[in-house]
């Protein structure tokens, strides 16, 4: 005997072929799963990500999520080089001594006040 699913977007139950289930117990109608921010239908050919409850697209999910660069507070891309100095992230154009404005490379000492 089958449990009744209910739709975490819509609260109705799910009598439907296919059940869109996310997260380990996240159950959804196909026409109910969509991004919290741009209401995009998620499904197998969009990526989901889940917070607090909500779901998102990629591109909704890194851009409130996702880590950004300390100085110009833009977010990273895979093929970025970046400089972490403690919990801080920087593009390699951006970690610069706010005195001189010159690039610190790997191997520059510097101060972090």
């Amino acid at each position: 005997k089958r449990l009744i699913s209910l739709c975490v977007g819509c609260g109705n139950q799910i009598h439907d072929q296919y059940i869109l289930r996310v997260s380990p117990d996240l159950e959804w109608h196909a026409a109910c799963l969509k991004c919290a921010e741009c209401n995009q239908y998620l499904d197998e050919t969009c990526t989901c990500f889940v917070r607090d409850g909500k779901t998102y697209c990629k591109r909704d999910y890194i851009r409130l999520y996702g880590i950004k660069c300390a100085k110009c507070s833009i977010g990273f891309s895979k093929n970025d080089f970046v400089m972490r100095v403690r919990a801080k992230v920087y593009h390699i154009e951006c970690f610069r001594c706010v005195a001189c404005s010159r690039q610190l490379i790997p191997g520059d000492e510097f101060a972090l006040r």
